[in-house]
C-alpha cells in the first residue's frame, strides 16, 4: 500500500502511510525471541510435535566448524503444501496455531500445539545463516524453500528480499508416498561455539520429550546423532535409563470409595546390598512389623492424616468417575544415592525438571492391536503446574515427596468421566465438586505411597547416607545455652543476664548469615571470624562444665561484642579486567607448599587460554584456594582411608562458549557426598571438622559476578577419564 495524501476543509495535509519493515528485522527478532541454541532446537522439536510426527531425527556433523558444519532436522509429521508455505509459514504472526488452541482443535493424534506461534522459523537463524527446507503433505507435491539470512542483513526492506519457493513436479526427497519436513542448516553463526557441554545440554532437552507411558498416544520419539563425535553422547541418559533409575514403581486403581488395586515396588540400586527390596500389594498396607493398616482400603480426604480413624473422616466419593488408574515412577536424587550409580546426573535432573509431575490422560483402553488411545489433558503435570500441591506439602512436612521426584500418569475412561468437564480453552477440568473429589482421591493415593516411600528412604539413608551436614556455630550456641541453664541455676540474675547475652549472640550470628547471603562479598575472611567465635564458645563450654563460673559472664560479654563487631564487616571488592590464567597461577602459588606437602599433582590444561574476565581478583583467587584446599582434603581421604587412588591429582582448564568462560577444577578423589543444594548452604559441611563455608561463599561470590558455581557431569567438559569419579566444579563467568 502506497501513501495516501488528503486535504481536509481546513486545507490541512493528511498523509496515511503504513509501516515499512527493514529486512534485518527478521533476524533481529529471531535473536531477541530465541535466547540460545538450546531454545532454537526446542522450538523446532516442538514444531515437529505439533505436526503429529512420531519421529524426529537430528543429525549433526562438523559443528565445531562454522563453514563446514551441518545440522539436519527431519520428521515424519504431516508436512506442508504450497498453500501452507505461502500463506502460513511465510506470513509473520499468522494466527494458524493460535486458532488451533483457541478453538481447541487437536491434531489427528489428539495434540494441541505447544510450539510458540512463528518463533521456530525465526529461531533457525540462531543456528545458521543458510536454511534449506523440504516438506511434503500426503497426496500433495513436495515444496522446497531456501533462505539465506545474510540477504536480510544488507539493508533493504523486507518486501525487497524474496524467498525462493519451488513446488516440485516430482518429489526428490520424500519418496514412495512418504511425508514430513526436512530442514538443513549450514553456514553457522561465527559467534556460536559448539562444545561437548552445549551439545549434551541440547541432547538432554530433546530426550525430555519422550513419554514414559505406553498407554498414551504420545509416541513422539526425537533422537539426535553427532556423526563425527559420537563419544559426546556417552553416558547421556534416555527415558529407558530414567525409568531404570527410579527406585519405586507403583500402580493403583480407584473405584467408588475404595482403592481396588495397589501395587508398590521398591527396588534400591544393586550397589546397596544391605537395602532390602520389597513389594506391597492390595490388602498388604502394612510394614514388616504390622504397624500400618490402611482402613479396609477406604479413601479418606487428603487433608486428613492417613492414620486417622475412618469413622471420623468423610470418605471421598468418586463413584461417578468409573475406574481411575494411577501409575508412575519415583526417584531419589540424594547425592549419596546417585553419586556412583547414575552416569549422567545432570541429564537425570534435567529430565525430571522438564518431565516430572503427575500428568492426566483421558481416553479408552488399548484395543486388541494394543494401539494407544489415551490423550493428554493439559496442563496437568507441565513444568510449574503442581496441581496436587506436592511442593506445598513439602514446605510443611519436609520429608514428603516433592513434585520433581515423581513421574506419574492418571488414566481416565472417557465414557465414565463425563462428569469431569474440560474448560473451554482445554486447559484442565472445571474445578467443581467432581474435580475436587478426583484431585483428593489422587492426592490421598500419593500420601499412601509416600508412607512406604519415606520408610524405605530413611532405611537407605541410615545404612548408606552421610551423617549429614552440621551447623557448628548454632549447635555450639545451643550447647552453651543448655549448660548455662544446667550449671548456673542458683544465681538467677546471672542466669537471666547470660541468657540475654546468648540470645544477642545468636541474633548477631543470624545477622552475619543474612549479610553473607545478601552481599556475596565477604570473602574467606568470614571463616576466620567464625573460627574465633568457635574458639570462645569452646572455652566457655569448658569453663562451665568444670563449674568455674567466675569468668563465664566476662567471656560471654566478650563473645557478644566479637560477634556484633563482625556483623558489619562486609564490603565489596573492586573489579578489573584480568587474565584468568593469572588468577589461577596466583592461587596455585598460594597453595604451592600444601600441594607439595600432600604430593598432589596439578594438571594445567589452561595454559594456552587467552580468556579475560572483569572480576574481583582477590575474591576469585580466594574461591580457587578454597576449592583446591577442599580437593587436597578429599584426595587425602581417598588415598589413605578409602584407598581408591594411588596418585592424587587436580585438573584445571578453561573452556569458552559464545557467552561464557568456564573455569573447570576437577580432582580424582571421592566426589561429593552431599547434594548440590546441601553443600552450597552456609555452615553445612560433609567434613568431620570444618565451618561449612567454602562452597557457599564461592557460590555467593559467583552470583555477585553474575556467574554461576556449577557441579557438572564428567562428560560435560573435556576432562581426562581418571577424574570420572572425583569432584568436578565449574566457575561460569559471563563474557
Amino acid at each position: 500500500m502506497s501513501e495516501i495524501i488528503k486535504h481536509n476543509n481546513d486545507k490541512d495535509r493528511i498523509i496515511e502511510k503504513p509501516f515499512k519493515a527493514r529486512a534485518r528485522l527478521l533476524p533481529q527478532l529471531g535473536d531477541m525471541l530465541i535466547k540460545s541454541e538450546d531454545v532454537a532446537f526446542l522450538e523446532l522439536i516442538k514444531n515437529s510435535y505439533d505436526a503429529d510426527a512420531d519421529e524426529v531425527k537430528v543429525l549433526m556433523e562438523k559443528i565445531t566448524s562454522p563453514k563446514e558444519g551441518i545440522i539436519i532436522i527431519e520428521d515424519n509429521g504431516v508436512g506442508m503444501d504450497l498453500d501452507l508455505i505461502l500463506n502460513v509459514w511465510l506470513e509473520l504472526a499468522s494466527d494458524f496455531k493460535t486458532k488451533q488452541v483457541k478453538d481447541s482443535l487437536p491434531t489427528l493424534k489428539g495434540r494441541l500445539p505447544i510450539g510458540e506461534k512463528g518463533i521456530g522459523r525465526l529461531g533457525v537463524h540462531k543456528l545458521g545463516n543458510k536454511i534449506e527446507l523440504i516438506t511434503k503433505k500426503l497426496n500433495s507435491k513436495e515444496v522446497h524453500v531456501n533462505i539465506d539470512w545474510r540477504e536480510f542483513e544488507k539493508g533493504g526492506y523486507l518486501e525487497d528480499v524474496p524467498v525462493k519457493v519451488i513446488e516440485k513436479h516430482t518429489p526428490e526427497h520424500f519418496l514412495n508416498g512418504n511425508k514430513g519436513t526436512y530442514i538443513a542448516i549450514t553456514d553457522f553463526q561465527e559467534k556460536t561455539k559448539w562444545t561437548r557441554g552445549k551439545f549434551r545440554d541440547i541432547l538432554r532437552t530433546v530426550t525430555s520429550f519422550t513419554s514414559p507411558f505406553e498407554e498414551t498416544n504420545e509416541s513422539f520419539k526425537p533422537t539426535i546423532e553427532i556423526l563425527d563425535n559420537p563419544e559426546w553422547k556417552e553416558d547421556i541418559i534416555t527415558w529407558e535409563d530414567v525409568k531404570d533409575y527410579s527406585i519405586i514403581q507403583f500402580e493403583i486403581e480407584i473405584s467408588g470409595e475404595e482403592i481396588t488395586k495397589f501395587h508398590y515396588k521398591y527396588e534400591p540400586y544393586s550397589v546397596f546390598e544391605k537395602a532390602k527390596e520389597r513389594t506391597i500389594k492390595y490388602g498388604e498396607f502394612k510394614d514388616e512389623n504390622g504397624n500400618l493398616k490402611f482402613f479396609d482400603d477406604k479413601l479418606v480426604s487428603a487433608n486428613k492424616t492417613v492414620l486417622e480413624d475412618t469413622k471420623k473422616a468423610e470418605p471421598i466419593d468418586v463413584s461417578g468417575l468409573g475406574t481411575i488408574k494411577f501409575k508412575g515412577y519415583i526417584f531419589n536424587l540424594e547425592a549419596f544415592v546417585i553419586k556412583d550409580t547414575v552416569s549422567d546426573k545432570k541429564g537425570l535432573k534435567s529430565y525430571l525438571s522438564e518431565s516430572s509431575g503427575v500428568k492426566v490422560y483421558r481416553g479408552t483402553e488399548p484395543n486388541e492391536n494394543n494401539e494407544a488411545s489415551f490423550v493428554r489433558v493439559y496442563n496437568y503435570g507441565e513444568p510449574g503446574n503442581d496441581w496436587l500441591g506436592l511442593n506445598l506439602k513439602r514446605v510443611n512436612f519436609s520429608s514428603s515427596i516433592s513434585n520433581n521426584l515423581i513421574v506419574g500418569g492418571v488414566f481416565l475412561d472417557r465414557e465414565s468421566t463425563k462428569e469431569l468437564q474440560e474448560k473451554t480453552d482445554r486447559q484442565g477440568f472445571i474445578e467443581d465438586e467432581n474435580y475436587k473429589n478426583f484431585r483428593d482421591a489422587i492426592n490421598h493415593s500419593v500420601s499412601v505411597i509416600d508412607i512406604f516411600r519415606r520408610a524405605d528412604v530413611k532405611a537407605l539413608r541410615d545404612l548408606y547416607g552421610p551423617k549429614g551436614g552440621e551447623e557448628p556455630v548454632i549447635s555450639s550456641i545451643n550447647k552453651l545455652r543448655t549448660l548455662v541453664n544446667e550449671k548456673i541455676k542458683s544465681d538467677k540474675p546471672l542466669n537471666i543476664a547470660l541468657n540475654k547475652y546468648i540470645n544477642d549472640i545468636e541474633s548477631s550470628y543470624n545477622t552475619i548469615q543474612s549479610q553473607l547471603i545478601k552481599t556475596a562479598s565477604a570473602g574467606l575472611s568470614l571463616g576466620i571470624v567464625l573460627h574465633e567465635i568457635e574458639k570462645v564458645i569452646g572455652e566457655l563450654l569448658h569453663i562451665i562444665k568444670n563449674e568455674d563460673s567466675n569468668n563465664v559472664a566476662e567471656l560471654i560479654k566478650r563473645l557478644n561484642k566479637l560477634v556484633k563487631g563482625y556483623a558489619e564487616i562486609f564490603k565489596k571488592s573492586n573489579r578489573n579486567n584480568i587474565d584468568v590464567k593469572d588468577v589461577i597461577e596466583d592461587a596455585l602459588f598460594s597453595v604451592e607448599f600444601r600441594l607439595r606437602a600432600h604430593e598432589v599433582e596439578v594438571i594445567k590444561e589452561y595454559e594456552k587460554s587467552k580468556a579475560n574476565i572483569n572480576l574481583a581478583k582477590g575474591l576469585i583467587e580466594g574461591v580457587l584456594i578454597n576449592l583446591i584446599d577442599n580437593s587436597i582434603y578429599w584426595l587425602e581421604i581417598a588415598k589413605k582411608e578409602h584407598k581408591t587412588i594411588s596418585q592424587k591429582k587436580i585438573f584445571i582448564n578453561i573452556e569458552e562458549t559464545e557467552k561464557n568462560i568456564h573455569l573447570i577444577i576437577a580432582d580424582n578423589g571421592t566426589g561429593f557426598l552431599l547434594s548440590k543444594d546441601e553443600i552450597i548452604q552456609p555452615f553445612v559441611t560433609g567434613k568431620k571438622s570444618g565451618m561449612g563455608l567454602g562452597l557457599h561463599i564461592a557460590n555467593e561470590i559467583m552470583l555477585s559476578h553474575k556467574g554461576k558455581l556449577d557441579f557438572p557431569d564428567f562428560r560435560d567438559y573435556t576432562v581426562p577419564e581418571e577424574f570420572k569419579k572425583g569432584a568436578i566444579i565449574s566457575l561460569i563467568f559471563p563474557k
